[in-house]
């Protein structure tokens, strides 16, 4: 028996009963095949029994390989544990097991779809099929595409129309041939944990750490024991090398003057088994120099934040922040940049989040009036500013957002003299 639904939003609405509401056997499979961005496909079972749907072998099961294509289980506030007959388009059983530890709070329920590679044997690179909700198979500023380490399919498990979700624990079933070298991958399969992406932070990170996420088995083909609590019920899973975890996110890495020093800041959303980080600097942008390791905090499921003080060596200072974990894998971020600190602490600091905002930091002895200038390499005036300054230190912040990316000369005038000036590149420096 094969069932194909095409037609947009059908919806199966089957009644309570002691016994299974569908019965596949002998073959018997569903395909949910058709569904769009704008049109998405259901299959519903309306308040399910203990086995909503039951499957008799190994040939049997619901085929549903794309994210528009699903299957809704209306759970409500029941706590019966789910189990949901996935099947390849290869017709491969890998069933997925969804059992609440914790009711949830409404008339809500639970949508199952999947996604996967096109043609398997070149589907390695994950970032060709991700889920709607998944911004990257890294980590921003930049983009590290993980996806050797991850395994060749996403689950979606997405639960709708609670107030409060249930909490549940997972029980996935995996493919070899997911998982394997299929033109790019290297997991080792023992490493094999589940993980999730957090739509709220847009990250991979979260509760969900460094730390072993559920029990491998790799004689049965199982990732089981993943417990989710309500608040991190996420919709869109994978599993992934555990050794090799999807990145974090760097919330901030930033670099300003504190009287003629350089300070380098940066902060981590969450950190998994990382060990150290590396600060380079640069005169250039092109050729660096390592001039400082900070030791990292290993496991956090918090924001973290560190510190490094450091000299200028050119009008301009280039600086760049890596990480590496304890396994020796080191993961680059973005360069930034900022001017040389004068020591009577009149500086020109320039933002490093590609915003072109520059602040300049004055130490002034009285309350005056004071012009800000630009000049481009030529001497043209590209943008002018009159400020107001009081006794002590005074923090001004232009923003430079009309000019292009280029070198320019910065300048702070009284009607005497000028107070400031310095060599200033507007550049988008995030990559």
């Amino acid at each position: 028996m094969k069932i194909k639904l095409y037609s947009l939003f059908i919806l199966l609405l089957f009644s309570i009963s002691s016994v299974a509401q569908i019965v596949l056997n002998g073959g018997g499979i569903i395909k949910i095949n058709g569904g769009t961005s704008s049109n998405t496909i259901f299959m519903v079972l309306n308040n399910p029994p203990a086995i909503p749907i039951k499957t008799s072998g190994t040939t049997d099961g619901i085929i549903m390989e794309s994210e528009y294509n699903r299957l809704q289980y209306n759970l409500g506030t029941a706590t019966t544990s789910i189990s949901v007959p996935y099947m390849s388009n290869l017709l491969e059983q890998l069933p997925l097991t969804v059992t609440p530890s914790a009711p949830g709070v409404g008339s809500g329920n639970i949508r199952f779809s999947g996604i996967v590679a096109p043609v398997r044997a070149t589907g390695f690179d994950n970032l060709a099929y991700v889920p709607s909700d998944v911004a990257n198979m890294g980590a921003l500023p930049i983009v590290t595409n993980n996806s050797v380490k991850t395994i060749d399919r996403f689950w979606i498990i997405d639960a709708n129309g609670y107030s409060t979700k249930p909490a549940v624990t997972l029980y996935f079933t995996y493919l070899d041939a997911e998982w394997a070298a299929n033109g790019g991958n290297t997991i080792a399969e023992a490493n094999l944990r589940a993980q999730r992406w957090n739509s709220t932070i847009n990250d991979w990170g979260g509760y969900i750490e460094y730390l072993p996420t559920g029990s491998i088995n790799t004689v049965l083909n199982t990732v089981a024991g993943v417990n989710v609590p309500a608040a991190d019920f996420f919709k869109s899973w994978t599993l992934n090398d555990n050794l090799i975890p999807l990145p974090i996110d760097l919330l901030n890495f930033e670099a300003t003057c504190i009287n003629d020093q350089i300070v380098l800041d940066w902060c981590t959303a969450s950190e998994r088994n990382s060990d150290f980080f590396t600060i380079e600097q640069s005169s250039d942008n092109i050729n660096f120099q390592t001039i400082g390791n900070v030791f990292a905090r290993g496991t956090s499921s918090g924001k973290q934040c560190y510190q490094y003080p450091a000299y200028s060596v050119a009008d301009i200072n280039y600086f760049r922040l890596t990480e590496t974990d304890k396994t020796g894998k080191a993961t680059q971020y973005k360069t930034i940049s900022v001017s040389a600190c004068d020591a009577n602490n009149e500086q020109i600091v320039l933002a490093n989040d590609g915003s072109k905002k520059v602040g300049v930091i004055l130490n002034s002895e009285t309350d005056q009036y004071l012009q800000l200038e630009v000049h481009n390499t030529l001497g043209q005036l590209v943008e002018t500013k009159m400020v107001s300054i009081m006794k002590g230190y005074n923090n001004i912040v232009v923003d430079l957002y009309n000019v292009s990316n280029a070198f320019y000369y910065i300048s702070v005038n009284n009607d005497k003299e000028k107070l400031v000036s310095k060599k200033i590149i507007i550049s988008d420096l995030n990559r």
